[in-house]
């Protein structure tokens, strides 16, 4: 089985938000295969608020240093392209990620600013997402309802180390969080 875990972090919500940081962990069955984090220069007349910046605590100086989207783009096919290939039907990517469909959305849309419509020809439409998998434990009191769902407060509850708003650090945390979650799904 092959899952990408994926974060991203954006410079808003909405559809023209740039994409600042790009990271992920590769699994294959269950062995971690590769990790990668590349921090992304804003596109041209992309989003990028003061509120996403500070979240993340950086500056619009330091943004306009990071690596150009066509190049990061091309270094992430590459990654891709090692794992997958892209003309088998059976041969994709579950996406895995804390509320990935946001992250999802986020990859798409890079994969069309830079010509490339086939991100699905690299993952399947399903996603593995621990935000998912909180309700239905909650429903059969395997877990409380804390004040939110947010990933650092579910892991703080399992006491998983988290430096929030780096999808970096989210990723892993978000990896070790799923491995948590599942681990109550199995009892």
């Amino acid at each position: 089985m092959k899952i990408l875990f994926i974060d991203t972090e954006t410079g808003g919500l909405s559809q023209n938000s740039a994409l600042i940081q790009l990271s992920g962990i590769v699994q294959i069955d269950k062995t971690e295969a590769e990790v990668f984090n590349f921090y992304v220069k804003p596109f041209p007349n992309s989003e990028v608020t003061d509120e996403a910046l500070a979240i993340q605590k950086r500056t619009r100086e330091e943004i306009e240093t990071f690596e150009d989207e066509e190049i990061v783009f091309q270094n992430f096919i590459s990654i891709l392209d090692k794992y997958i290939d892209k003309y088998d039907k059976n041969d994709k990517f579950i996406l895995a990620g804390y509320n990935v469909n946001f992250d999802k959305d986020v990859i798409y849309r890079f994969f069309k600013r830079n010509g490339n419509n086939f991100f699905f020809s690299y993952a399947q439409g399903a996603v593995l997402d621990p935000l998912y998998m909180i309700t239905p434990l909650q429903i059969l009191n395997k877990l409380p309802v804390l004040d939110n769902n947010k990933l650092e407060t579910w892991c703080e509850y399992f006491n998983i180390p988290i430096a929030a708003h780096d999808s970096l650090e989210d990723i892993r945390a978000t990896k070790n969080l799923a491995r948590e979650l599942m681990r109550l799904m199995k009892k």
